[in-house]
């Protein structure tokens, strides 16, 4: 996923690049067009990676679901990746039974 969406990001910054030209040019509709759907694949990036995170968070910590929510949403990689190594690899008994 990460590969794919470096390759995308980057194409789309081409674009972006591209579209300061048109700026210059006068096109002032293709420069915003151009930055929009850079920003609807961030954002769409953003909530399919950081979605599944943030809802293990939550319900694997019942006592603090506000704080391990915002950690796991700061950092959706880092602990989804230290949730799979304690549940799958060192295999805790009773860590947060899904």
């Amino acid at each position: 996923m990460s590969v794919l969406s470096l390759t995308i990001l980057n194409r789309m910054r081409r674009k972006t690049l591209e579209s300061f030209k048109s700026h210059i040019d006068g096109n002032m509709s293709k420069m915003v067009m151009d930055n929009m759907y850079t920003l609807i694949y961030m954002s769409f990036l953003l909530l399919v990676t950081t979605i599944p995170a943030v809802l293990v968070a939550i319900n694997c910590n019942k006592k603090n679901q506000i704080g391990y929510g915002i950690l796991a949403f700061l950092v959706s990689d880092i602990y989804l990746l230290q949730w799979a190594i304690k549940k799958f690899i060192i295999k805790y008994p009773n860590y947060c039974p899904l």
